[in-house]
């Protein structure tokens, strides 16, 4: 059963399924060079058909446009939303929060070629809606690379006319959004939240996929117009771009507190999962995938487990890089994959956990530092990408040297061996954790949101 699926019947959403379209509602394909052509060729006739809706949303546009509004209406359109990841839940969250400020705020994605088109919730502020055609994506197993029927955000518009859209990552879907939003005389802005340049270059073997991706991600991100980040080192790789700095804004990021806990540690999600209890627990949380840098813990750890008696290590996640990195760390009885854990295991296996070792180069936050952080976890975080912004080094966790050798295993041994130390960057992580909450972001967001509304940035 996929995620959405399963969520339906737990009654965590409202999925209202529309009758014209059954289920594998549309051609899907693998990336192979006649799966390319097609899609290119479906992609251009997608505009082609609908540039008589799209000049009649322009004059619709701009008779409404005639009554100003203080508040906005928010649209936010992302890719792979039917996709068990980061950017799918907080994205969900912070719509939940929004609306809860009595905002008017949407989400809007194409649902995956397997799962129904249909709005969730009792509001139906979430729409997936079909697409035209799709492929698998490079590198990520569950995800597709898909375009959409037009026609869809066309009829959306119509009945939400929303005055900004946020757009969530430069794929296929998003760009013929912007298009038509472009068209429509809607303002835009974009939320640079992953990193494409560099997932691009360690996933795609092809030099030519490589530019053209890169290529896309770069005009996308000039034209939409403001770029939102969740760190200053990503606000410098925006730059890097060409995008001047006045136009780049980092806004907060959040967690949900009352799942992520230290009291959380007593529910004995550790021994249901079947975990070691005793020494020093070791855990990462996250995609299993070549760019989280996952090899440098593999490496790592045997020299570790020589060193701490008892230490183990919990690898939480899927991934297309959890066969590999199973093979190179098999017969160790002291390192454990979970798979995908949800609600009170996870959160009992964070707040069990001892250290977050998280050694990603191309995180540009990093929801599970925080979450670790709120569950009285420190962690261990590399040099490079958003993480190392989230703790403070030396307090509630420990920045290393992903190019110095042994560095990260110097690391983990000064806070394993030294039980005071380890327990006093416990007593830090929640306090740290604190200024990540979705009231604070969603807060943020919206005070941005209504600034660019009214020309106030």
């Amino acid at each position: 059963m996929n995620p959405i699926s399963a969520a339906a019947e737990r009654g965590e959403i409202r999925v209202e399924t529309e009758a014209s379209e059954p289920r594998w509602h549309r051609p899907h394909g693998p990336m192979a060079l006649p799966g390319i052509i097609r899609f290119v060729f479906l992609y251009v006739l997608e505009f082609a058909v609908n540039i008589p809706a799209m000049f009649s949303l322009r004059s619709w546009y701009l008779q409404i446009k005639a009554e100003p509004k203080a508040e906005p209406m928010v649209a936010c359109v992302g890719e792979n939303l039917d996709e068990v990841n980061g950017i799918a839940l907080t994205s969900r969250i912070m719509l939940q929060k929004l609306r809860e400020m009595g905002k008017q705020v949407f989400i809007f994605g194409t649902a995956f070629h397997a799962n129904a088109p249909r709005s969730e919730g009792p509001d139906g502020s979430v729409v997936m809606a079909p697409g035209r055609y799709s492929m698998d994506q490079a590198g990520y197993a569950a995800s597709e690379v898909a375009m959409l029927k037009l026609d869809s955000f066309i009829r959306f518009l119509r009945l939400n006319p929303v005055d900004v859209i946020e757009f969530q990552t430069p794929g296929p879907v998003s760009v013929q959004c912007l298009v038509v939003a472009k068209f429509a005389g809607i303002k835009t802005l974009s939320h640079y939240r992953t990193d494409i340049l560099t997932y691009s270059r360690l996933l795609v073997k092809n030099r030519l996929g490589v530019w053209i991706i890169n290529t896309w991600t770069i005009l996308m991100t000039r034209w939409t117009g403001p770029v939102v980040v969740p760190s200053e080192a990503y606000r410098e790789k925006v730059r890097d771009m060409g995008i001047p700095l006045s136009r780049i804004y980092k806004l907060p990021r959040g967690v949900d507190f009352k799942n992520f806990h230290p009291d959380k540690a007593g529910n004995g999600a550790w021994r249901r999962l079947g975990l070691p209890e005793d020494g020093i627990k070791l855990l990462y949380v996250g995609r299993i995938s070549k760019e989280k840098n996952l090899d440098l813990v593999a490496d790592a750890f045997p020299a570790l487990a020589e060193k701490v008696p008892g230490i183990s290590l919990t690898i939480v996640g899927e991934g297309p890089y959890r066969a590999g990195l199973q093979e190179k760390m098999a017969g160790r009885s002291d390192v454990r994959f979970t798979g995908v854990v949800h609600g009170e295991n996870l959160s009992g296996i964070f707040a069990s956990a001892d250290i977050l070792v998280f050694p990603s180069l191309t995180d540009t936050f990093g929801n599970s530092v925080v979450e670790a952080l709120a569950s009285g976890v420190p962690c261990i975080t590399s040099n490079q990408g958003g993480p190392r912004e989230i703790i403070v080094d030396g307090e509630s966790g420990l920045i290393f040297d992903h190019e110095a050798p042994g560095d990260l295993e110097r690391k983990i041994l000064s806070l394993a061996e030294d039980p005071e130390r380890l327990r006093a960057f416990k007593g830090k992580a929640r306090e740290r954790a604190m200024l990540f909450t979705y009231d604070r972001s969603a807060q943020a967001f919206w005070d941005f949101y209504r600034r660019f509304h009214n020309n106030q940035l």
